[in-house]
């Protein structure tokens, strides 16, 4: 009888298990489908920008790509497009990091590159990550880069992991690449 009872009880358990299998066997194939048609639709026929991953050429960017070299990470790629994004960021930080400053295109002194030329941010990238003795603490470019949005912009403090710290580093990067830069570089006094 007991035998009876856990051979009824295995019988139920597996009648269950396979319910619940049968229940769930659709719901794997539609999540993926859904989130493919997500992708596709963001990127095709969205026409949001932000889920597009090109950068906008402004004017400016052919010039900038010829003379320091751009085309030698690529004709397109991540790092390309990153690299023009920091382009845009710097030259026109009034359109694409308007929500760290609180500069217009109205105001006298608008963009980074009103300040900073491409020169400036890769001796600036290659100098970075040194103590600053006025500080007393290490500084690293990233840091730097959101003091610039705080003060000289007079805006607000973009957080460490943003995207435009990013890009705007990997401009300095690919500039101080050109110049050949090593780490601690200085500028000659000609």
């Amino acid at each position: 009888m007991s035998q009876q009872i856990l051979s009824d009880s295995n019988v139920r358990a597996e009648e269950k298990q396979n319910a619940r299998t049968r229940s769930t066997a659709w719901k794997m194939p539609l999540m993926v489908g859904l989130m493919l048609s997500f992708v596709l639709w963001a990127h095709f026929a969205s026409g949001v920008r932000v889920f597009h991953s090109e950068a906008t050429a402004e004017p400016g960017w052919e010039k900038f790509r010829v003379d320091y070299g751009i085309a030698y990470f690529g004709e397109d790629g991540q790092v390309v497009r990153a690299v023009q994004n920091g382009y845009n960021l710097v030259n026109h930080t009034h359109k694409y990091a308007s929500r760290f400053t609180r500069k217009t295109a109205a105001d006298r002194v608008n963009s980074c590159a009103s300040c900073h030329t491409p020169e400036d941010l890769a001796y600036g990238f290659v100098n970075s990550d040194r103590v600053d003795p006025k500080l007393g603490r290490r500084i690293s470019f990233e840091d730097r880069v959101r003091w610039c949005y705080a003060n000289g912009m007079e805006g607000f403090v973009p957080t460490i992991y943003d995207p435009a710290v990013r890009d705007i580093r990997l401009l300095a990067r690919a500039v101080a690449h050109h110049l050949q830069l090593s780490e601690g570089a200085l500028r000659s006094k000609n």
